[in-house]
């Protein structure tokens, strides 16, 4: 039980002071309750010896009293120590693990670890954070008390100090046998609720799809599953922390069964004073109560470490950044430099180079799967190139730290997320120490200033998570004004009207004109009539650039992208005929 203090020390950093400051006052308190034995002691001598006067009595309540009030005091400040460093530290550990998640690969998050993350985020920093400092609390007063409770009955009758001794050795014993069991159970049972978490997340995230296609029944079996699976782990715990939980208990039993014995005993055989004995036979059955308190905190420190090792594995990921500099770019050209990438074994991207120049459009057209947000993303650096470099104004992407790195970007995707928080915040996402005058200039150019006044509290409506409150366009023209906020030279946009209907498709082309303006331009394109200004259009074929020009040139080529180029005429001219 003491490595768990050790790592909460560790943990603590700057906040460890305070809790040794505890420490302190948890000896103090320890004391302290010894002293109504210590008096009772006394006024039992008193009353053996027929000597006890009345000043006896009131010295005895007046120290029996001041020992609770400054039990009661120690107490308040050990918890007031402990628990207020315990909210600064984990207040501290929650901006830690999100700053930390920002800047691992992308990779980490696609390899199914979501349930583990939530569970760390939302289970296990909380468990720690409610239990750890008063499971601290616990673990040093029942120590304390008991070997000072020992020291204690030693000095007043050695053959008592010895058969507490052996108690606590037994006890001690069997209190390790219950760790192992928990340390091992503990593990699976964060294992087990790890993938029940991943199985509801995954449950939720997709029950459109599930309801449309009417598998209910089917995606339920996985979530029962794994209900099952975590019910009978939870089972198997108290299966194998009852026997030696009991061994434990059967300890004390013992202890103080023979202590009773050997007082009466003693007593009779007139080798241990009346008084004495009497004082055992009321304080026995009170003594080892702390100690035995550790038998159940021995499951909630198991449970805390194993919370503390999912926790500390994830700040143990390497991040992607861990080498990179903040350096601030003065020029925004972008180049790629026979970059070679793969997503786990599958090649995505093959040797390939290409240039952005600053304040220019570059559209990357291609088939769905060919590599275009692949490259989007590098240029973002979610992830790590295998080969080759993607540089920003000549420096290479892999020097900068993430943040320095994305301060220079702004990315518009298709799929909008939005935050369960007034949309004035979604927006100020963008930049955070943005005026409200600002946000407003910002929503008037990305042309939702209008709906947003429309709104019940306008600027402070609340918008439910993901946005699920507002219409696809709506939300796709709250990102473009986030991204107008943050105003960023470089701007990755995932072609935003691609499945707009006309009048959102007008407005959101309104605001992207005043995204781009002057800016730097990576366009994913789905439409290709709204690429036909670029600068440079990059055609991408399973992971290779296999044309580059402008779009007359490209028409000219008869290649790849005047085929593209005919099919979406064709299909701008579909209808649908009625069968006959």
């Amino acid at each position: 039980m003491f490595r768990i203090i050790n790592r909460l020390l560790v943990l603590a950093g700057e906040n460890a002071g305070k809790i040794k400051l505890a420490f302190v006052f948890s000896i103090m308190e320890a004391i302290f309750a010894q002293v109504p034995i210590i008096a009772v002691l006394w006024i039992l001598v008193k009353i053996v010896a027929g000597s006890v006067v009345i000043e006896d009595a009131w010295l005895v309540g007046i120290a029996v009293t001041a020992s609770v009030v400054l039990r009661a005091l120690a107490k308040r400040l050990v918890d007031g120590w402990q628990s207020g460093a315990g909210y600064e530290i984990f207040a501290r550990e929650r901006m830690r693990i999100g700053d930390r998640l920002k800047r691992l690969p992308m990779g980490y998050f696609s390899a199914g670890n979501i349930g583990n993350i939530t569970a760390v985020v939302t289970s296990d920093l909380v468990f720690v954070e409610e239990h750890s400092m008063a499971t601290l609390s616990h673990i040093i007063r029942g120590y304390l008390n008991t070997l000072i409770g020992v020291g204690l009955l030693t000095v007043l009758d050695y053959r008592i100090g010895l058969i507490s001794l052996v108690t606590l050795l037994l006890a001690v014993a069997a209190l390790n046998k219950i760790q192992t069991v928990v340390k091992r159970q503990a593990v699976v049972r964060q294992e087990t609720q790890s993938r029940l978490v991943g199985a509801v997340l995954e449950y939720i995230k997709g029950i459109a799809v599930i309801k449309a296609f009417n598998l209910t029944g089917d995606r339920a079996e996985k979530i029962k599953r794994e209900f099952k699976a975590y019910r009978d782990a939870m089972i198997q715990f108290e299966e194998k922390f009852i026997p030696p939980s009991l061994y434990f208990d059967h300890c004390f039993t013992l202890g103080i069964g023979f202590t009773v014995l050997a007082s009466a005993y003693f007593a009779f055989a007139q080798t241990m004073d009346l008084s004495l004995a009497l004082m055992l036979l009321i304080f026995i059955f009170q003594f080892y109560l702390p100690f035995k308190a550790l038998g159940i905190l021995s499951v909630k420190v198991r449970i805390i470490e194993a919370a503390l090792n999912r926790y500390e594995a994830i700040q143990n990921e390497a991040i992607i950044d861990e080498k990179g500099k903040d350096i601030m770019l003065s020029q925004f050209t972008i180049e790629f430099d026979d970059v070679t990438f793969a997503y786990d074994r599958e090649q995505i991207l093959k040797q390939v180079s290409f240039t952005v120049p600053e304040r220019s459009m570059t559209a990357l057209v291609g088939r769905s799967g060919s590599g275009k947000t692949t490259i989007a993303s590098l240029i973002a650096r979610f992830w790590d190139v295998q080969a080759g470099a993607v540089k920003i104004g000549g420096v290479n992407v892999r020097e900068m730290t993430c943040d320095s790195l994305l301060k220079h970007i702004s990315m518009v995707f298709q799929h909008v997320y939005l935050f369960n928080d007034t949309i004035l915040n979604n927006i100020r996402f963008g930049r955070p120490d943005a005026t409200r005058e600002e946000v407003v200039i910002a929503c008037k150019k990305a042309c939702c200033h209008d709906f947003i006044m429309e709104l019940e509290h306008g600027y402070d409506t609340v918008v439910g998570e993901g946005g699920s409150s507002l219409s696809g366009g709506e939300k796709q023209r709250l990102s473009i004004a986030r991204a107008i906020l943050k105003d960023a030279p470089i701007i990755l946009l995932d072609e935003a009207t691609a499945s707009m209907d006309p009048e959102n498709e007008r407005l959101i082309q309104q605001a992207i004109s005043a995204l781009v303006k002057d800016k730097t331009l990576v366009v994913i394109a789905h439409r290709l009539a709204t690429i036909k200004d670029a600068d440079q259009i990059l055609v991408i074929d399973e992971g290779r650039i296999v044309q580059s020009g402008g779009h007359e040139e490209l028409i000219e080529a008869k290649g790849q992208y005047y085929d593209f180029w005919q099919r979406r005429i064709k299909a701008g001219s579909w209808k649908i005929s009625k069968g006959s």
